[in-house]
């Protein structure tokens, strides 16, 4: 096969400084937490290369006098976890939930520039497969409030800044 010529990078769009990756739940575990009422572990498997995610979902419960939870509190989400894995969301009067309905879920999951140990943080929140953009949306919303406090803006800005940079056409190699 000829070449017959280099590709031009498009300036027509801005890059967002976040990817968001359609993966399917590998593993599930609800462990316990000194943040809230208990946290759910997912591991995730990307789709398309077989990358693997880790994303922790603290969750608390309202509950009654005698400590029995009677729903969620805000955040709900492990709520939303099950409406993107489009599955039936079951909790125990002791805060049990019940993972083995995630087996193989698929659900995406948002990935940013982080200012912590890693270079790259997984947003805790997820939405289904036909909704990603919706999941693009309220992280920018978000980012408006302020959140995530680990966010990174520095590599942000010379993400976006190298995308729209315009390209010179007359000096091009051929």
């Amino acid at each position: 096969m000829a070449i017959t010529g280099t590709k031009v990078a498009s300036s027509s769009g801005t890059k967002k400084p976040y990817f968001i990756n359609k993966c399917y739940v590998i593993a599930a575990e609800q462990t316990e937490s000194q943040y809230s009422d208990t946290t759910v572990k997912l591991e995730l498997e990307d789709s398309d290369n077989g990358y693997k995610y880790t994303v922790f979902m603290n969750q608390s419960f309202d509950k009654d006098a005698n400590d029995v939870v009677t729903g969620l509190k805000y955040p709900d989400l492990v709520n939303t976890l099950y409406l993107a894995a489009g599955k039936d969301l079951n909790v125990t009067d002791t805060g049990e939930v019940n993972l083995t309905e995630l087996a193989n879920a698929q659900v995406a999951c948002l990935s940013y520039p982080s200012t912590g140990k890693y270079k790259r943080a997984i947003w805790s929140t997820v939405s289904s497969w036909d909704n990603v953009e919706d999941l693009g949306k309220k992280f920018e919303a978000q980012l408006a409030k302020g959140y995530p406090k680990n966010y990174r803006k520095e590599e942000a800005k010379e993400t976006v800044a190298a995308v729209t940079k315009p390209v010179d056409l007359d000096n091009l190699p051929f």
